[in-house]
């Protein structure tokens, strides 16, 4: 009898867990990874110098891209998902907020920008 109330815990927690992975999953458009390409010469990001920003995704949609609010670059639809490329080059020093929109899902993502020096193929930033 008390190996059977020891088990009993046990078998419950391991059956809520069973029902936890077996829940579906919330739906998300945009990849959960978000990636942006920096620029070689220092850590960060500068003004002036362009940056690839990369994002997959699970549909077929295209996607907006905007910084600190405002619209900055689009991706075209496709018969299949597929992976998403904008070039992204910051006007301003200070924080950006970059979101990336697909079907109504959104992705943000934080940056603090300082002033770049563009060396063309890499980019310095003080």
């Amino acid at each position: 009898m008390r190996n059977l109330r020891n088990a009993l815990p046990v078998t419950i927690a391991l059956a809520a867990a069973g029902v936890a992975l077996t829940a579906p999953q919330a739906s998300a458009e945009i990849g959960s990874q978000v990636i942006i390409a920096g620029g070689g010469l220092s850590n960060g990001y500068g003004t002036g110098c362009t940056y690839a920003v990369t994002a997959n995704s699970a549909s077929t949609a295209g996607m907006d891209f905007y910084d600190n609010g405002a619209w900055f670059a689009a991706t075209q639809g496709s018969p299949t998902p597929k992976t998403h490329v904008a070039n992204w080059t910051p006007a301003t020093p200070g924080t950006h907020i970059l979101q990336i929109v697909q079907n109504g899902d959104t992705k943000t993502i934080p940056l603090t920008v300082g002033t770049g020096i563009n060396g063309g193929s890499s980019c310095l930033v003080i």
